[in-house]
């Protein structure tokens, strides 16, 4: 949920060879790769070199000769893997396939193809989206299997408020401009000079300083509208504004908007920006991929269970009059045994989670079908 009116300072006021790879990437960093708790800084080649060297004290040549082969790996990036980044700008353009309209589509980036689908083929979705009509709300959503390069596209470019879905965006590009680049640092301070009601901790505990580190943490995990507004207080939107449009979204068009509308093509584009960065080799990379793996009342999470890694944040608001803020949207990465896709739902049906959570089910359902549709039309069709 979002409050966009900043309130007084405490002090003065209580109050994500191809798109097949980038998979397996996915699938091989989530399953290997154990999360720390806080950012670890990379081994550099030269400290492996150091490491290998002592470990061959007391072998003889050829015992040596094999381990530092055996340590090559470690230090040299793997050839085979292609750039993070590459493979998202070639899924941002199959993203383009997705349906703009109210009918519901199957897209091929392998062959180029488009077709509609047939009542008969996902009957399940369809009932999902007839609930929202139902309920007099409209949904829109675009999911993309990374795999089979297959996608499905409802009301892509339809219009929606964007809740705290923006925020997941935001914190990546925190990390992979200002403190990639060492113009932050995740053990700076940051003084709450302003606090933002709403969702979050940060508005009603009794600091007033923090370290990056936290308001990221707090700004993702228990979507602290605090911790977002201080992040954007102090890094540029003409930077934020750069990096959407390397994702091919233009975030110019918000007028500088903290909390914009835009679609779910876009959303799904910034996700894929998002995964790059988070499957990259940034240092801080697997300590954000752990901060989006449990994000609070992820509507993904608890449609899908625990039987794959849900990396999202979700966004949700209830209409005001003269604002047109309702909102119950939720995007991200989900990766299973099958690979990886990305999904971004959005809609414009009133949720709050403490007040009124009578529109829950809608979204729920709807990711639940849409995952069931991914497994029956964009993977086994293939494998067919």
């Amino acid at each position: 949920m979002v409050r966009k009116a900043p309130l007084p300072a405490k002090a003065a006021a209580a109050a994500v060879a191809g798109v097949l790879a980038l998979s397996g990437v996915i699938g091989a960093a989530l399953a290997l790769s154990p999360t720390p708790e806080t950012p670890v800084p990379p081994s550099s080649p030269t400290s492996v070199a150091e490491d290998v060297a002592t470990a061959a004290v007391g072998l003889d040549e050829a015992e040596a000769v094999q381990l530092e082969e055996q340590a090559e790996p470690s230090s040299l990036p793997d050839a085979s893997v292609p750039d993070p980044l590459a493979v998202a700008a070639e899924a941002r353009s199959a993203l383009n396939g997705a349906s703009s309209t109210n009918e519901l589509n199957l897209f091929d980036a392998s062959d180029g193809t488009s077709r509609v689908l047939g009542s008969d083929e996902a009957a399940d979705v369809e009932a999902a989206i007839a609930a929202f009509a139902d309920a007099g709300c409209s949904v829109g959503f675009v999911v993309y299997d990374l795999a089979s390069q297959r996608g499905l596209g409802y009301n892509a470019d339809g219009l929606y408020f964007c809740a705290s879905t923006v925020k997941a965006p935001f914190a990546s590009y925190v990390l992979q401009d200002a403190v990639a680049s060492g113009a932050a640092s995740l053990d700076d301070e940051v003084e709450e000079d302003l606090v933002m009601e709403g969702t979050g901790i940060m508005a009603e505990d009794d600091l007033t300083c923090y370290d990056l580190r936290t308001v990221l943490e707090n700004t993702l995990v228990y979507s602290d509208n605090t911790g977002y507004a201080l992040l954007r207080e102090r890094f540029e939107a003409a930077g934020f504004e750069a990096w959407c449009a390397q994702a091919d979204v233009d975030a110019a068009a918000w007028l500088g908007e903290w909390y914009p509308s835009y679609t779910p093509r876009d959303l799904a584009k910034l996700w894929l920006n998002t995964g790059a960065f988070l499957m990259g080799d940034d240092p801080n990379a697997a300590w954000c991929r752990g901060l989006l793996e449990r994000t609070h009342a992820s509507f993904l999470r608890e449609a899908l269970g625990v039987d794959c890694t849900v990396l999202s944040k979700p966004g949700y608001e209830v209409d005001f009059p003269g604002y047109s803020t309702a909102a119950l949207n939720d995007a991200g990465l989900v990766v299973d045994d099958d690979g990886a896709y990305v999904v971004a739902i959005m809609s414009d049906a009133d949720y709050d989670d403490e007040y009124f959570t009578d529109n829950e089910h809608l979204i729920v359902d709807l990711a639940a079908a849409l995952d069931a549709a991914r497994d029956r039309l964009l993977i086994e069709s293939e494998v067919a």
